[in-house]
């Protein structure tokens, strides 16, 4: 039995979280001791035993500190990236990244140079400005020279990786996400007490977004196409904003400018996502760049109809025009036009995409097949049947 290490985290809550903690407790489960440490604030909530793995926070690991103040956090970083290694002596690292390359190029090498073996798990492609001194060159060089295998949630995060930094393609295993087997249809009863919760008539027209609050979901943007588009044809329309993060605020000051702040609704984060997917009639990923987005994923599962802009992880799950709608939603106006488009097709239309979004999901992206290849590509033999998903909930801070 092998020694693990899951290294990673986020400011936010999001689909970071779900995935390293499933993947953490089924290598727990299937007998390897296993622990996990986070440089930001613990998100991870009730996402895995704690009884069986280890956590702990070390916020001089944070990434968002080391943006900020770089010079001066790196070197108060690296002497924590020393003090963790001491720590856990001996285990392998799997390094869980909501950017890629954001692990300073000096922390790979001190691991190496201690032996130990380190995979990556990279959900975005990086998007920011370069911020360390080595070039990208560099720093994929590097990368080639300390990690063993890198795991890319998507074709474009791993196209990006070989383009721009020059890692090998041969140590990149492209496993896509999935979502909780808990995500399934919902029949007419439960349709009904999720739209009860929420204060929502039976009839009405249910639009909805779930997901971490952050300028790069351009949630503002699908306010504002439902603002100019939608409510002056469908009267009755309502919009739930799902979620959290430090740009609610904004998106709540901006629903009030608007003057439709009694037809979105910000519900925050609920203890069982369910509730919010089984109210929808359409489901919008109004993002421009994902890695493998695990929200529309839930949707899908739960038999929602769902629009979100051509990207390689859309266009894998979404075939467009039958199990949901794939189209240009890069400005207000063109997101606004599709949604009406998707809205006038009727309710039909939606029930026939979403029983298909289901079974796409059920085919090709289970946890049965996507959790194995993950697995697998972190030299973990999965065994015949892979380990039950940790009984959990969402019960993110809101």
């Amino acid at each position: 039995m092998r020694r693990l290490l899951f290294v990673g985290g986020t400011s936010d809550p999001g689909g970071l979280h779900i995935h390293t903690a499933d993947v953490a407790q089924a290598a727990a489960a299937l007998g390897h001791s296993v622990a996990i440490v986070s440089g930001e604030v613990d998100l991870f909530s009730n996402l895995f035993p704690r009884d069986r793995i280890p956590f702990a926070v070390d916020e001089r690991l944070s990434w968002s500190r080391l943006r900020r103040r770089r010079l001066k956090h790196l070197a108060i970083r690296t002497v924590a990236w020393l003090s963790i290694l001491s720590r856990y002596r001996g285990y392998d690292l799997v390094l869980c990244r909501g950017a890629f390359a954001e692990t300073p190029a000096v922390e790979l090498l001190m691991a190496r140079a201690l032996g130990r073996n380190i995979y990556t798990i990279e959900h975005s492609q990086w998007l920011n400005e370069w911020p360390f001194k080595a070039s990208k060159r560099r720093y994929g060089s590097i990368m080639n020279a300390c990690v063993r295998r890198v795991v890319a949630v998507s074709g474009e995060i791993a196209d990006a990786a070989i383009a721009e930094f020059g890692v090998s393609a041969g140590k990149i295993r492209i496993c896509f996400n999935w979502p909780d087997p808990m995500f399934l249809p919902a029949d007419t009863e439960r349709r009904r007490q999720a739209r009860s919760r929420l204060g929502v008539g039976a009839d009405a027209t249910v639009i909805g977004f779930v997901g971490r609050h952050g300028p790069e979901k351009r949630v503002e943007v699908l306010m504002e196409a439902f603002h100019r588009h939608i409510r002056p044809r469908y009267p009755g329309a309502v919009l739930v904003v799902a979620g959290d993060g430090w740009y609610r605020r904004k998106l709540e000051r901006q629903a009030a400018l608007c003057g439709v702040e009694a037809d979105i609704r910000f519900v925050g984060w609920r203890a069982d996502p369910r509730e919010i997917f089984d109210a929808l009639d359409v489901f919008v990923l109004p993002s421009l760049m994902e890695g493998f987005p695990l929200a529309l994923m839930e949707a899908m599962a739960s038999g929602v109809a769902c629009l979100a802009h051509p990207m390689s992880s859309t266009r894998a799950l979404i075939e467009d025009g039958r199990s949901g709608v794939v189209a240009d939603l890069s400005t207000v106006d063109l997101l606004g036009e599709a949604l009406g488009r998707m809205l006038a097709a009727g309710r039909r239309c939606w029930w026939q995409m979403g029983d298909a979004a289901a079974s796409t999901i059920q085919r090709a992206f289970s946890r049965e097949t996507r959790l194995r290849a993950v697995l697998e590509a972190l030299d973990i033999d999965p065994g015949a049947a892979l380990p039950s998903p940790y009984g959990r909930m969402l019960e993110y801070h809101r």
